[in-house]
């Protein structure tokens, strides 16, 4: 396992809006929080809240939306900003806007300009897709992953909701060379309610946008809990495992923070316990 993530490591994601800083805030404890870069309030707002999480304590990650990004010179800017702020972490996506706002309409560039900054973060970020891109073909979306992989220091999924095709999708990752740390994305600890006021509040064009890269979507309206409790310990017991280099989960928290980490701490107990009984 990469030296640079803990055995069984869980990030989590949370929307700029909504309550979830302040939420963040009142954590007990520090955990890896990642701040989503929306559409409707832009990437200054998500360096903002990150900001806050990190002088508070937090590993806060930056969502940085390349199409969001209008230049060079607005790079730098960002760059700096989250540099004076500690922010060592920072997940580079293509974003959901449909015309970019400057020259990037995807994350490739963004991170070949990121990558020799001076203040390139400790970490780099990228999306990876296990069930494929509603808008991107297979063979398209394989070379991109391969070639942002360079440059990496991890990556993320979407959520797959058959942990069976995630281990062999990554299993012939592993087999084509591509070597870096993943985090498998997960749902957390929200309900159809929830969701749907995410979505409200989203807009419609992101709301979808996520939602239809998700295959098992319905299984996930249907029973939220159950979906996520079903595909974490499926997956658990493979993290941290050499071959497969499954670096911990990425938790979609939907703004249900404080939920999640206690849904986290359950679930991975459950684990344990399973894991002490087969020893026996």
């Amino acid at each position: 396992m990469d030296a640079r993530f803990a055995p069984r490591a869980s990030r989590f994601e949370i929307l700029p809006f909504g309550g979830a800083t302040a939420a963040a805030l009142e954590l007990a404890e520090p955990v890896t929080i990642t701040v989503t870069c929306s559409p409707r309030h832009g990437i200054d707002r998500t360096v903002e809240i990150a900001a806050r999480l990190a002088a508070h304590g937090h590993d806060a990650v930056v969502h940085l939306a390349a199409r969001q990004v209008l230049g060079p010179g607005h790079l730098d800017e960002l760059a700096e900003q989250m540099g004076e702020a500690g922010i060592r972490d920072v997940f580079v996506i293509g974003g959901d806007v449909t015309e970019p706002a400057g020259p990037y309409d995807s994350a490739l560039p963004v991170l070949e300009m990121l990558n020799d900054h001076r203040r390139r973060p400790a970490r780099l970020g990228i999306g990876a897709y296990p069930e494929g891109h509603p808008l991107i073909s297979p063979p398209t979306l394989r070379h991109a992953l391969a070639e942002k992989a360079k440059l990496a220091d991890y990556a993320v999924t979407q959520i797959c909701f058959d942990p069976n095709h995630l281990l062999a999708w990554i299993s012939e990752l592993r087999t084509s060379g591509i070597s870096v740390p993943l985090f498998a994305g997960v749902p957390g600890a929200v309900d159809r309610k929830r969701l749907l006021e995410i979505s409200m509040r989203v807009g419609v064009g992101p709301s979808i946008s996520f939602l239809r890269k998700q295959k098992g979507l319905r299984r996930l309206l249907s029973s939220p809990l159950q979906a996520a409790h079903r595909l974490h310990r499926a997956i658990a017991p493979w993290l941290g495992d050499p071959a497969l280099g499954l670096a911990g989960l990425h938790w979609y928290t939907f703004n249900r923070l404080a939920q999640t980490i206690r849904l986290e701490k359950s679930e991975l107990g459950a684990v344990f316990d399973d894991e002490a009984s087969e020893g026996q």
